[in-house]
C-alpha cells in the first residue's frame, strides 16, 4: 500500500504556493506516495488538480462557535484514511495533537511549541525566503529536493474560460494585456490606489493597444472600481471579486505583466509563469519575495527601517511606500512590458 502523508497547510495564498516545492519533493520522495493536504477552504483551489497532491481536506482555520465539529469531522474522516505520517508547516500544538488522536504515528514538524511531535526539526536560522524555510523540512526528512520555485498549472479549461472572461468584458485578447493588483490582505503593504490610477492613465496614453485589468478579492472590489472611473477608458476594466483563483490564475497567465504590491495574487501571476512588477515597503523580497516560474522586477527602497516590519502604526508614515513614485514604477514598467498577449 501506498505511504499516506497527510500535510497540514498554512493559512494564505502566498504561503501556500510557498509550499508548493516541498510538496512536490514530498510526493517524488519515493514511488507510490499519496500526499493528502488540510487547506482552509478559500485557497482550495490552488492545489486542487495538481500533480503533487491527491487529496484536499478542507479543515478552516476558524476559532468560531461551529469550528470545533468541522474539525471533529475532519478528525473522522482522516481517521478513515489511515495515514502513515504527517507534516506541519508551522507549529501548532492543536494540529499535532489532533493528528495524535487519530492515531497518526510520525508526526513531523518545526520545534517551538509544546506538541506531541515524533520528528521534531530544529527551524533554520537566519532571514531566509520562507520556501527556504519549508524546504527545511525536506532536509530534516532527508528528503531529495526538486528545486525552489513554485508554480501554478493552468488547465487549458481554465484558460478558455479566463479568455471568454476577459472577451465577455470587452477585452481585445488579441491585442497585449497588463494587469494591477492594487489589493491586498494588509494595508501598510498596499500602493496608495490614486498611484495606480496615474500609472493606468500613463500606460494607456504610452501603449496604445494595451488593455488594462484591475485585480483583487471581493474586498477590493470598491478599491478597483474606484481606481477604473477615475482611469475612465474602455481599455481599463475591474475584475476584482469576480473570479475564482484558478480563473484568475489563468487571467495571469494571458497578460504580458502584473503589476502588484506584496500579496498573494502576486505570487499566483508568478507561479503561472506571468512577468511581475513587485512593489514592496514593510516586507522583505528577500523573505517574501517572488519565487515562480515568472521573471520579476522588484522595487523597494532602504529607508533605514528594518524588514520585515509589521506595525500597525508607523512613525514615519509608511514611507516606504508612498516613496515609491508613479514615474519610477512607469520607468520600470517600460523596461519589463514585453507586449505578449499570452504564453
Amino acid at each position: 500500500m501506498s505511504k499516506k502523508i497527510l500535510v497540514f497547510e498554512l493559512n494564505w495564498l502566498g504561503d501556500i504556493l510557498f509550499s508548493v516545492p516541498l510538496l512536490k519533493a514530498l510526493k517524488y520522495s519515493e514511488p507510490d506516495v499519496f500526499i493528502a493536504c488540510a487547506v482552509v477552504p478559500r485557497y482550495a483551489d490552488i492545489l486542487r488538480n495538481t500533480p503533487w497532491v491527491d487529496k484536499i481536506m478542507p479543515l478552516s482555520d476558524d476559532r468560531g462557535p461551529f469550528s470545533i465539529f468541522e474539525k471533529l469531522k475532519f478528525m473522522n474522516l482522516a481517521k478513515k484514511e489511515k495515514f502513515d505520517s504527517c507534516v506541519l508547516l508551522k507549529p501548532s500544538r492543536s494540529k499535532a495533537e489532533m493528528a495524535s488522536k487519530i492515531g497518526i504515528k510520525k508526526r513531523i514538524g518545526f520545534g517551538g511549541k509544546v506538541a506531541p511531535l515524533t520528528l521534531e526539526i530544529t527551524p533554520p536560522p537566519g532571514s531566509l525566503h520562507r520556501v527556504d524555510q519549508l524546504l527545511a523540512l525536506a532536509e530534516g526528512m532527508k528528503i531529495p529536493l526538486m528545486g525552489r520555485k513554485y508554480e501554478f498549472p493552468v488547465s487549458a479549461d481554465d484558460l478558455e474560460r479566463a479568455k471568454k472572461f476577459l472577451t465577455d468584458a470587452g477585452i481585445d485578447i488579441k491585442k497585449p494585456v497588463v494587469a494591477f493588483n492594487p489589493g491586498g490582505n494588509w494595508g501598510p503593504k498596499r500602493w496608495p490606489d490614486e498611484n495606480f490610477a496615474d500609472l493606468a492613465v500613463m500606460v494607456l496614453k504610452e501603449y496604445k493597444n494595451v488593455s488594462l485589468i484591475l485585480t483583487g478579492a471581493n474586498k477590493d472590489e470598491a478599491v478597483a472600481s474606484g481606481i477604473a472611473a477615475k482611469v475612465n477608458s474602455n481599455r481599463c476594466v475591474s475584475m476584482a471579486g469576480k473570479t475564482g483563483l484558478k480563473v484568475l490564475g489563468a487571467i495571469f497567465k494571458l497578460c504580458g505583466l502584473v503589476v502588484s504590491a506584496d500579496s498573494g495574487p502576486m505570487h499566483l501571476a508568478s507561479a503561472v509563469g506571468t512577468k511581475t512588477l513587485c512593489l514592496f515597503g514593510p516586507t522583505s523580497p528577500a523573505i517574501t519575495g517572488p519565487c515562480g516560474k515568472g521573471e520579476s522586477v522588484i522595487i523597494h527602497h532602504d529607508i533605514s527601517c528594518e524588514v520585515p516590519c509589521y506595525l500597525d502604526e508607523c512613525r514615519k508614515g509608511y514611507i516606504c511606500m508612498q516613496n515609491i513614485t508613479v514615474s519610477e514604477v512607469f520607468e520600470s514598467f517600460q523596461k519589463a512590458y514585453d507586449g505578449q498577449t499570452y504564453k
